[in-house]
C-alpha cells in the first residue's frame, strides 16, 4: 500500500518542468495527440504525463506496479499492468523499493524510486539504507507488443517517455521507432551517460536539451540552430555544477519506473 493518501500539496508536475518545455517548444498549439509513458509511476505525483492528459491528449500508460495501476484506474486512466523491455516473457522479478514517505518535489515519494527490473549497480549507490526492497512478479513485453495488442489503431506517436531507472535503452530496443515515427522522446538519463545519445543518434534522434534528470529527443528537421545554443548553455552549466560541491542528495535521484 502506499504510505499515506496524497492529498494537492503533495503534487508535483515532472521533474526539470521537462513536460512544460516539451510542449511550449514543440506542440505549443496541439490540441490533442498520443503520448506514450512507460514507468508512469503515481498520476499526478512528478508526472510528466499529467499535463498533456488534462489538455486532452490520450495517454497510454505501462506501469509494472500494482498499486500505481490501481490508482490510474480509479481516475479512469488508460493503464497497462506491464514492465516493457527487449522482449516478451511473464512472471519475471520486479524490485519494489519503498522510501517510506521520503520528502521530495513537493510531495512524498512511495515506490517512484529505483523499483525496477532489477537494481543496476549504478543506481545502488544511490539507494539510502532506511528504504524496504521485496520483489513481485510481472508480465514483461516489448512496447511493440503492448501497442500492437491494445492499441493498435495508433499509427504515429507524438511523445514517447521512459523512466525505468537505468532500463531505457532495453525499453527502446522493443519500439520500432520507424514505424511509429515519434516526434519527442523524454528519456530519463540520470548520470547523463554519453552512450544514451550515441544510441539515439543510431536510432535517428538528436539531443534536444537534458532537462535533468532527462534528456529530450527530436528528429534532427525539428531542432533549431538555436536549440543547439541553448544545448551548448545547459553543458556549460552542467560543467559548473560539477566543479562545485553539492551538499544535496535526491532520494533516487529521481526516478519512478
Amino acid at each position: 500500500m502506499l504510505d499515506t493518501p496524497r492529498d494537492d500539496a503533495d503534487m508535483a508536475g515532472a521533474e526539470g518542468n521537462v513536460d512544460e518545455a516539451v510542449r511550449a517548444r514543440f506542440f505549443p498549439a496541439q490540441p490533442a495527440g498520443v503520448l506514450v509513458e512507460v514507468g508512469a509511476a503515481h498520476p499526478a505525483y512528478l508526472s510528466l504525463s499529467a499535463l498533456y492528459r488534462g489538455l486532452g491528449w490520450r495517454v497510454i500508460a505501462v506501469e509494472p506496479n500494482p498499486e500505481f495501476c490501481e490508482l490510474h484506474r480509479v481516475q479512469g486512466h488508460e493503464i497497462l499492468q506491464y514492465a516493457c523491455g527487449d522482449h516478451d516473457e511473464d512472471d519475471v522479478d520486479f524490485s519494489v523499493v519503498d522510501s517510506h514517505g521520503a520528502e521530495y518535489g513537493g510531495g512524498r515519494v512511495s515506490y517512484e524510486s529505483f523499483s525496477s527490473l532489477g537494481i543496476k549497480d549504478s543506481y545502488a549507490g544511490l539507494i539510502d539504507p532506511t528504504v524496504s526492497i521485496s520483489a513481485i512478479k510481472v508480465n514483461l513485453r516489448r512496447l511493440d507488443t503492448l501497442l500492437g495488442e491494445h492499441a493498435p489503431e495508433v499509427e504515429r506517436i507524438d511523445i514517447v517517455a521512459i523512466d525505468v531507472e537505468g532500463w531505457e535503452l532495453e525499453v527502446l530496443d522493443g519500439l520500432d521507432l520507424a514505424r511509429f515515427n515519434p516526434r519527442v522522446l523524454i528519456i530519463e538519463n540520470l548520470f547523463a551517460e554519453k552512450r544514451y545519445r550515441t544510441y539515439m543518434r543510431t536510432r535517428g534522434y538528436e539531443l534536444w536539451r537534458h532537462l535533468a534528470p532527462n534528456d529530450v529527443y527530436a528528429i534532427p528537421t525539428e531542432i533549431r540552430w538555436h536549440d543547439r545554443l541553448t544545448r551548448s548553455a545547459d553543458r556549460l552549466r552542467a560543467h559548473g555544477r560539477r566543479l562545485r560541491p553539492s551538499a544535496q542528495g535526491r532520494p533516487d535521484a529521481n526516478a519512478t519506473t
